[in-house]
């Protein structure tokens, strides 16, 4: 099949070279407005390279698009996308603002096909975590605690967001929340916050407390300037259950019973593996019209958490995800 990829930043790249490791899919062409970016892929590929997304779909008529460009950008790219009835696998998160997340979901509801480049779910770790839980070796859970902190720098367009913890960053991990307890947000209560120093622009923390529909409470600490106590970017994670403690914590799982603590042996994250499962999950929805789990039709209840969170701080009490 034939690919075109429209974004070659952080993300871009990373998806350019793993379509270029794939047999089935032939990278056709991919488009960036600075030519500067895209010059220094063209080595060594007959891939084409354009500054016109519009253009490049046109000309190429590619099979499907993956929309890696800012967020911001993602309604105008997958507009593009729409009305050439060009299937489109577009980067989290949906768009930048609501507005836009409502214009995109509407225009799938009359048919064009969107699924969303969730990758935290598809880790070996995370489905590895889910199988512990669905076992019920510590009870059925109660309440669970999420920690990230990164000291992270990066010059685009993440550190000009007005919520780049949650939007950026969070949003993956409300993803993991909905994934690992197979419940949706019921209300949250959420602040955001930029300490003194930091480099964003924007709200670089956040605290969030959230109820599930299933009764489980989950609080959540995230900044993206943390001074120390780094995590991974899929943070630490206590599960309390009824008879014990799962805890996830720097790439280490533990089952913890009456004080004593048993280590889990758990596979490897690769992130090739799962940015191949979600090209494959993507290929059997426009091929075989197989829905996969971050279709937009599921992942909006995952955008719906942000947007609450966001109607929480704007009003400073509890909001509703229904």
């Amino acid at each position: 099949m034939r690919a075109l990829l429209v974004g070659l930043g952080e993300w871009g790249a990373l998806w350019y070279k793993g379509l270029m490791c794939r047999t089935d899919i032939h990278l056709a062409g991919a488009a960036d407005l600075n030519i500067e970016t895209w010059q220094k892929f063209q080595k060594n590929t007959d891939c084409q390279f354009f500054t016109d997304a519009g253009k490049a779909m046109d000309e190429l008529k590619p099979d499907f698009i993956i929309n890696a460009s800012p967020p911001d950008s993602h309604k105008v790219i997958n507009d593009l996308a729409f009305y050439r009835n060009i299937p489109v696998l577009c980067e989290k998160p949906i768009a930048g603002n609501w507005d836009d997340v409502l214009h995109i979901m509407s225009r799938t509801q009359d048919g064009q096909k969107l699924m969303i480049a969730e990758n935290y779910r598809y880790t070996s770790q995370c489905r590895f975590i889910r199988e512990i839980i669905s076992q019920e070796k510590i009870g059925k859970i109660c309440s669970i605690r999420i920690d990230f902190y990164r000291r992270h720098f990066m010059e685009n367009y993440h550190k000009e967001m007005l919520h780049p913890m949650l939007l950026d960053v969070g949003i993956h991990h409300l993803d993991m929340l909905r994934f690992f307890t197979g419940s949706e947000a019921k209300s949250i209560f959420a602040d955001f916050y930029t300490p003194e120093g930091s480099w964003y622009k924007g709200y670089s923390n956040a605290v969030l407390y959230i109820t599930m529909e299933n009764g489980i409470k989950i609080v959540y600490n995230g900044s993206l300037d943390a001074p120390s106590n780094q995590t991974n970017w899929y943070g630490n994670w206590i599960f309390t259950g009824e008879n014990g403690f799962l805890r996830y914590q720097n790439n280490c799982l533990y089952l913890d019973f009456d004080e004593q603590s048993t280590p889990i042996t758990l596979p490897e994250n690769n992130d090739d593996m799962a940015a191949n499962a979600i090209l494959d999950a993507f290929l059997a929805y426009i091929q075989q019209g197989t829905l996969p789990e971050t279709h937009i039709s599921d992942y909006i209840k995952t955008h719906n958490i942000a947007q609450a969170a966001l109607c929480s701080f704007e009003k400073g009490g509890t909001c509703y995800t229904g």
